[in-house]
């Protein structure tokens, strides 16, 4: 598959890139979420970026229940 990308023209790192580079942790993690059939269906057909949009919304409940226990 990658046999058909040009790297020729992109220069290697060497040690000293590695010495001062951070790993960092993904923002995103891909998992599995179980989502009724209808749900998942309206979300896809009405909403554009309907992940995005899911995310936020389980992100606002989490922020909500957050609150909740902090008060």
């Amino acid at each position: 598959m990658n046999e058909a990308i040009d790297f020729s023209d992109i220069p290697e790192l060497g040690d000293e890139f590695f010495a001062n580079a951070t790993r960092r942790e993904a923002r995103v993690q891909k998992q599995t979420v179980v989502v009724d059939r209808d749900v998942y269906e309206w979300f896809n057909e009405h909403v554009p970026e309907s992940s995005k949009l899911i995310s936020q919304v389980l992100r606002n409940y989490m922020d909500e229940q957050k609150k909740r226990s902090a008060d």
